[in-house]
């Protein structure tokens, strides 16, 4: 009597396995889920291209426009007239990095100037003044990024 159940168990999983491998393996033995994607795979960027974007980025990165809080990559793009998949493919291939995180490098870097020089500002306006949205943003990318909370950095820096 038990062995109909063992054997009903034992063909319910060996199919359910068996689907789950010609799911995972259906195109020429390449894993459909596993597999990394070539993201800019045929889009590579001349060197002229490359050049004007370094120049561009140079010069955004003067103005300082990562200080508002909700630049991003669309208005980036806009702001050096290039799309904004260029853009991102930039700053991914070339610096090695998320948009998101060279913008919040130069925040940090900002930060430190501030809290280098701007002795009676409180911690919470550094981090706005940096373009940070709020405190906790500003308290947790500073301290991932130079291993110090920003008073612990001030500190250090005023001895």
């Amino acid at each position: 009597a038990y062995t109909s159940y063992i054997i009903g168990a034992l063909s319910f999983t060996f199919l359910f396995y068996l689907i789950v491998l010609v799911l995972i393996f259906r195109n020429n033995n390449e894993p459909a889920f596993f597999s990394e994607r070539e993201k800019y795979k045929n889009k590579e960027i001349d060197k002229a291209t490359l050049s004007l974007i370094d120049q561009k980025l140079s010069i955004m990165i003067e103005k300082e426009l990562f200080l508002n809080p909700n630049f991003n990559l669309e208005e980036a793009a806009k702001e050096l007239n290039i799309t904004k998949h260029l853009l991102s493919q930039y700053v991914n291939e070339v610096l090695g990095k998320s948009f998101s995180n060279l913008i919040k490098e130069y925040r940090i870097e900002k930060a430190k100037k501030l809290l280098e020089t701007e002795k009676n500002l409180t911690l919470e306006s550094l981090g706005y003044d940096s373009g940070f949205n709020s405190k906790s943003t500003f308290f947790t990318a500073f301290k991932k990024t130079t291993g110090l909370t920003p008073a612990e950095y001030q500190k250090s820096y005023s001895k």
